[in-house]
């Protein structure tokens, strides 16, 4: 196009209607397995936006609607029966995701303190770490933690650095306390 006019590069598929390709019913939309997901999969649209292939990817099918259309860009049903499955897939995949979360989060309190977790490491003598993770909001720099082979030890060190030690389960981070005090 270098006069201003439209020059066609395959002027065979101008007029051909585009194919439904999209067993999910949604212009655009598929469903692929993800490993950064707790569910294991996320919605995905994909666009050419001119210059390159984009995609906009949510674990939720109702979130990436929204990311779509707050973008200005199409959704366009293309099959209602294959949406309608979709939509029906998504309930189910939420479910699954809010199951894992739950469990995740329960998982994650194996310390009965806020921010402290077990992490599991071959070279330490019991086997694990306690690992407390710096949240966010308390600090501009990277994410930063902290670890210990005892969990007191870990909270004298997080109390000197000014961070805050929140006891969630009293009863759990006393059992611990007491088996580490029986600790060599």
């Amino acid at each position: 196009m270098i006069d201003g006019s439209s020059v066609s590069y395959f002027p065979e598929l101008e007029n051909n209607k585009p194919v439904n390709s999209s067993k999910w019913g949604i212009l655009n939309v598929h469903l692929a397995k993800c490993s950064q997901v707790r569910t294991g999969y996320q919605w995905k649209y994909q666009y050419f936006d001119g210059f390159k292939i984009r995609i906009i990817s949510s674990y939720d099918l109702k979130k990436l609607r929204r990311k779509i259309e707050g973008k200005g860009l199409p959704w366009i049903i293309t099959d209602i029966k294959f949406a309608t499955d979709a939509y029906d897939l998504n309930r189910v995949l939420l479910k699954k995701h809010a199951e894992v979360k739950k469990q995740y989060k329960n998982n994650r309190s194996n310390s009965g303190v806020k921010y402290v977790y077990k992490s599991k490491d071959i070279h330490a003598r019991r086997g694990f770490y306690w690992m407390y993770v710096v949240p966010k909001n308390c600090t501009t720099t990277n994410q930063k933690t902290f670890c210990s082979s005892k969990l007191e030890n870990l909270r004298e060190r997080i109390l000197g650095e000014g961070l805050e030690w929140n006891i969630v389960n009293y009863d759990l981070y006393n059992k611990i306390i007491k088996d580490e005090e029986a600790l060599p």
